[in-house]
């Protein structure tokens, strides 16, 4: 005999659930890190992609300078 298939609940079970705190739920969820820390993030996260400009413009430079100390030699 083949094994009887698995549906999940009977739908009466379905239906008494109450979802009535869902939303409430949810709306916490988005506000778990405090806006304080998100500003901060969004701090740092500027500062790095100006310190990766500045770290790419170096590294441009640095071979620059190991071109210009070839051709000198």
């Amino acid at each position: 005999f083949p094994a009887p298939r698995d549906e999940g609940p009977p739908r009466e079970i379905q239906d008494i659930r109450d979802n009535s705190k869902d939303g409430e739920y949810w709306e916490s969820l988005a506000r778990v890190i405090p806006e304080p820390t998100l500003k901060l993030w969004d701090a740092l996260g500027a500062a790095l992609l100006e310190y990766h400009k500045v770290l790419t413009r170096r590294s441009e430079l640095f071979s620059e300078a190991a071109a210009l100390q070839r051709q000198n030699s």
